[in-house]
C-alpha cells in the first residue's frame, strides 16, 4: 500500500492546500556550489517540494534550477523562512521580498519564522544589503562590542524564552506581521520553526483567521518529539521535520548507520534514507531530507509503507530527555529553547 504523496494544510479562512509529503531540504554548510545541480537533479526526479531559507544563502541558486527544470511555478510547493534579525515586524516583509528577488518568483507557498527568538539588527539599510553568506556584519546582525556575540532582541523573544531569561518579550506582534504578508499575495501560508509546545500557545490566539500553517522542526527516531507533534495535530499545525537522518552525535554515532535502522532497511528492501523518509510520511509529517547524490535523491522520494512493527520498532528509538537531538543552539546562544 502507498502512502500519501500530499497532506492537507490549513491556510487562511478555513480553507486547505496540499503541500507535497515529501520534500527536499537545501541546506547546508560550506559551499553553495553543490545547490544548483543538486536541486535540478530533485526536481528531475519528481520532488516538488522545495525547502529553504533566507540563512541558506542559495537562493539566486535554486532560482535556477527551478527555471532550469522547465516545470511551472504552480506545480512546486516552495517554503522559505526569516531569520531572527528580521523579527522585528517592520522587518518581516523586508526578508521574504529579498527571499523572492533573489530566487526569481512572485510568491512563495510557506513562509515561516526560523526560530522563536530575536537578534537586533544593525539598522534598516543593514538588512535592506544584507548577505546571507557572510560576517554578522555583512548579514546585519548586531554585535556586543564587549562579547562578539549576537544581541537577543528580547522584546521580540518568545513570553516563553525571555521570562525564563529573566526578560519580558512576546512573538505576538512578529506573527500579526507574518499573518498580514498573506494578504499581500506573497505567501499562500505562514508557520513557524523550533517552537515548542509554550512558543506555539504564545501565539495561537492570534492564529484564528489566518492559522499557524506549519511548525518545522527536527524529528527523526532518536527524537520523535510525540508530545510536540501530537499536540500540533490538535491545533490542524502541520510537522514538517528536517533532519530526518539526524546529524551526528558527539560520540560519532549517526543514525544512518545505527543497526537496527540498516537492519530494518534491509528487511524491507530499502536504503536507510528511504526508510526513515518511510516512516516520517506514515506517522503523518513532512521529511525534508536532503542529499546530494542523484542515486539518494531519487530513494528518499520513494517512500512506502511500513508495518506496524516496523514502526513501532523506529518510534521506541528515542534517546532520553532529548539527548537525541543533534541540531541545538543553545550552549552559544544561552537561551531556553524546546523547552515548555
Amino acid at each position: 500500500m502507498s502512502l500519501p504523496s500530499h497532506f492537507p494544510l490549513k491556510v487562511a479562512e478555513g480553507n486547505t492546500i496540499l503541500i507535497p509529503s515529501v520534500g527536499y531540504g537545501t541546506w547546508a554548510s560550506g559551499s553553495k556550489s553543490w545547490c544548483k545541480d543538486a536541486t535540478l537533479a530533485a526536481l528531475k526526479a519528481g520532488y516538488r517540494h522545495l525547502d529553504c531559507a533566507w540563512m541558506y544563502g542559495v537562493d539566486e541558486q535554486i532560482g535556477e534550477a527551478i527555471r532550469e527544470s522547465g516545470i511551472p511555478r504552480s506545480e512546486i510547493f516552495i517554503t522559505t523562512k526569516f531569520w531572527p534579525h528580521f523579527a522585528a515586524p517592520e522587518y518581516v516583509e523586508l526578508c521574504l521580498d529579498q527571499c523572492l528577488r533573489n530566487m526569481g518568483l512572485d510568491y512563495i507557498d510557506l513562509f515561516l519564522a526560523h526560530w522563536p527568538f530575536a537578534f537586533k539588527p544593525i539598522s534598516h539599510d543593514a538588512l535592506k544589503n544584507a548577505k546571507a553568506n557572510g560576517s554578522n556584519e555583512e548579514k546585519g546582525i548586531l554585535e556586543d562590542p564587549k562579547t562578539g556575540k549576537r544581541v537577543i532582541d528580547w522584546e521580540h523573544t518568545s513570553a516563553n524564552i525571555a521570562q525564563k531569561a529573566g526578560h519580558e518579550g512576546s512573538f505576538v506582534p512578529t506573527w500579526l506581521a507574518l499573518k498580514a504578508l498573506v494578504g499581500t499575495g506573497k505567501t499562500r501560508a505562514v508557520g513557524v520553526s523550533n517552537f515548542s509546545i509554550a512558543d506555539l500557545k504564545d501565539i495561537l490566539p492570534y492564529a484564528t483567521d489566518v492559522p499557524i500553517s506549519c511548525n518545522q522542526v527536527e524529528v527523526h527516531p532518536w527524537l520523535p518529539n510525540n508530545e510536540l507533534i501530537d499536540f500540533m495535530k490538535e491545533h490542524d499545525i502541520l510537522a514538517t521535520c528536517y533532519s530526518p537522518f539526524a546529524g551526528q552525535k558527539e560520540d560519532g554515532a549517526t543514525l544512518l548507520k545505527d543497526p537496527v535502522v540498516k537492519q530494518l532497511a534491509e528487511k524491507n528492501g530499502m536504503d536507510v534514507g528511504q526508510l526513515l523518509q518511510s516512516w516520517a510520511v506514515q506517522r503523518g509529517t513532512v521529511p525534508l531530507g536532503k542529499s546530494q547524490t542523484e542515486s539518494r535523491i531519487k530513494s528518499n522520494l520513494d517512500v512506502k509503507k511500513l508495518s506496524e512493527e516496523d514502526m513501532q520498532i523506529l518510534s521506541g528509538m528515542g534517546v532520553a530527555d532529548g539527548k537525541g537531538r543533534t541540531v541545538d543552539p543553545r550552549e552559544d546562544l544561552g537561551l531556553s529553547l524546546y523547552e515548555n
